[in-house]
């Protein structure tokens, strides 16, 4: 009997571990920023945005905009975070941000931008980081230490090739996007 129980025991282990999603793992391009304290008089906004509700749009987008709709259907989770900054929290956050930025650099993501502007009341920075391979985006992350105002955080994950951005930024007159360079299908590869 006591084996039986054991048996039974297992089998049901088993089973219930082969039931865990697979998606336990973390998805490359997806970072955890944590959590925040907003100020008691501050703003805070958090939107997470999953697969299913970004299939959705790219459903309805299907009809209008076919480039816009393929490119949503590659993109599976989108987070932003907005934290306004007063003295409560200013500190914490802006060290959060900076270990995020850290963080990033630390598990080989690309910096692809970084600008820092001076203003009254305070000094603009901005980094933004790739995580990509030859043909693929896997993740896009945006950080924004705004001055004396606020703190963004967003990333984007998803497996977004260049051609889909080219020809979204052809169809819709975004310069920067629009003038990718892209390899010709009828070149050799070497």
């Amino acid at each position: 009997m006591n084996n039986l129980l054991r048996s039974a025991l297992a089998a049901t282990a088993l089973s219930l571990a082969s039931a865990l999603p697979v998606s336990a793992a973390p998805e490359i391009g997806a970072v955890d920023f944590g959590s925040f304290s907003a100020g008691p008089q501050s703003k805070f906004v958090e939107v997470n945005v999953q697969s299913g509700l970004l299939k959705f749009a790219a459903k309805i987008a299907a009809s209008q905009e076919p480039d816009a709709a393929e490119l949503l259907n590659n993109i599976r989770h989108v987070r932003v975070n907005v934290v306004g900054l007063d003295e409560t929290n200013r500190a914490a956050t802006v060290a959060r941000v900076e270990s995020i930025r850290a963080e990033l650099e630390k598990k080989g993501w690309e910096r692809i931008v970084t600008a820092r502007e001076p203003k009254k009341g305070g000094t603009d920075d901005i980094a933004i980081y790739m995580m990509s391979n030859e043909e693929t985006i896997h993740g896009v992350v945006v950080t924004v230490i705004e001055g004396k105002g606020e703190a963004v955080l967003v990333n984007v994950v998803g497996n977004i090739r260049a051609e889909q951005l080219a020809r979204l930024g052809e169809k819709l007159d975004i310069k920067p996007l629009s003038k990718l360079k892209l390899p010709r299908k009828d070149a050799k590869q070497s």
